[in-house]
């Protein structure tokens, strides 16, 4: 369980990071609304006075600030006093190296001290902070920061990512996959650079042979479906990261376009709010656009890669394009695939009473978007939750799978419904597989 003091650190998170004595009272109450006991608003006071500089009765950390002077009952957190992008850029750009030294025991494996206070910031801190400064422009956005998992990267960066662009096949949303906004600061930490970047997971994955030609392509198209862009961005592929550092190289080759700061000479607070706000609307655009070249974007999940190139290209199309959906949320498929006994609701065909044991799980099926991509897209807001139900999946075998896309493209992308599709099939067949 939550102590007193962490749990007055979150509701002040939750009020942005300052509020009036009553609110505190109010969201802790909310916070934990059943381990109260008759003198807790008291020992929200305490613990507020006890762990704040600016009281008498100070003997704690210095977590907490007076935001109007004693006696006025506005509680601030202390690590949201200086709240701005300027001074969390300058941070980050000049403490990380010398941090990253003074830590490091053994060059070959750069671990991060347990509990290191400048790794929990950039993870932890950053993107609250930006979530507070950008609340609006960042409410569908989620913000990463990493100083490494386990051990220290060579430089630290920043990403705003979208949680369908963003998506790696196995639910997680990660810089490695997709497009997004992305502060990354130089080895040397002379230059931060801003810009639209790429993931390398999906390109390496689909292309493991040809990984940079493809990076830059995306970067390219991007480029040329955002003109827009060079009202605000120049092409920034060009800048040099880390010297001789190849990985760092091909990152920055993958950058569409975007700004260079000094970090001792960083642009003031408002120019940096609104380089960002207009990356953020750059980003909308290259959503709303298709973003990087669609070979690139190609989401083929495990059970659904093995396309066959003799049918037509429209409808491989419009089954990776349904795949972006189905992988949103994965759990949620395997869950209408194992309800439905991993056996095909058009024509009953369960792979294992035919191949035996094929594999471990037994759980080879598709799942079919009853409502093509565009047209669910189409109903929706593009930044909202598309919201899914089991009634608008259907579970099929791969055979039926394409032909109802073979059937719908024939007939100008109308639905066609599962039980429409049903009757199509022969019946001796649906027979003899019942028989199996």
């Amino acid at each position: 369980m939550a102590t007193w003091k962490e749990d007055i650190v979150k509701a002040l998170e939750n009020l942005g990071g300052s509020a009036h004595l009553s609110e505190i009272y109010n969201e802790v109450e909310r916070i934990r609304p059943d381990n109260l006991n008759p003198t807790w608003d008291r020992t929200v006071q305490r613990e507020l006075e006890t762990n704040s500089s600016d009281s008498d009765a100070f003997s704690g950390e210095d977590i907490f600030y007076s935001v109007e002077g004693k006696g006025k009952g506005v509680w601030g957190l202390r690590s949201f006093q200086n709240l701005s992008l300027r001074n969390t850029l300058f941070k980050l750009g000049t403490e990380f190296q010398s941090e990253r030294k003074r830590t490091i025991t053994n060059p070959k494996k750069p671990s991060i001290p347990p509990g290191n206070e400048l790794a929990k910031w950039i993870s932890r801190e950053i993107p609250k902070i930006f979530n507070l400064i950008f609340k609006n422009e960042l409410e569908n956005y989620q913000v990463h920061a990493s100083a490494g998992d386990g051990q220290w990267v060579s430089a630290p960066w920043i990403a705003i990512l979208h949680p369908k662009v963003c998506l790696q096949p196995n639910g997680r949303i990660s810089p490695q996959c997709g497009y997004y906004p992305v502060y990354a600061v130089s080895k040397n930490e002379k230059l931060i650079m801003f810009a639209l970047g790429q993931g390398e997971y999906n390109v390496r994955l689909n292309f493991p042979k040809d990984v940079d030609h493809k990076l830059v392509d995306g970067a390219i198209n991007l480029r040329k479906k955002i003109p827009e862009h060079k009202k605000f961005f120049s092409n920034v592929s060009k800048t040099v990261l880390e010297n001789k550092n190849k990985k760092s190289e091909r990152w920055a080759k993958s950058t569409a376009f975007g700004k260079i700061y000094k970090i001792k000479n960083l642009p003031s607070e408002d120019i940096l709010k609104k380089d960002l706000i207009d990356m953020m609307k750059m980003y909308q655009i290259a959503i709303e656009r298709g973003g990087v070249s669609e070979s690139v974007s190609q989401n083929i999940s495990f059970d659904q890669d093995q396309l066959s190139t003799g049918y037509e290209k429209k409808i491989i199309k419009h089954i990776n394009n349904e795949n972006e959906i189905i992988q949103v949320d994965p759990k949620f498929i395997r869950q209408i695939k194992k309800d439905n006994n991993y056996t095909c609701q058009a024509c009953g065909l369960n792979y294992e009473k035919v191949y035996g044991e094929y594999s471990k799980k037994k759980d080879f099926i598709e799942a079919h978007h009853i409502e093509p991509k565009f047209k669910v897209k189409s109903k929706a807001d593009l930044n909202k939750k598309m919201e899914r139900k089991a009634e608008d999946f259907a579970v099929l075998c791969a055979n039926c799978h394409r032909m109802i896309h073979r059937m719908m493209r024939k007939e100008n992308d109308r639905i066609i419904s599962l039980n429409e599709f049903k009757e199509k099939i022969n019946q001796k067949f649906k027979k003899n597989i019942e028989e199996l």
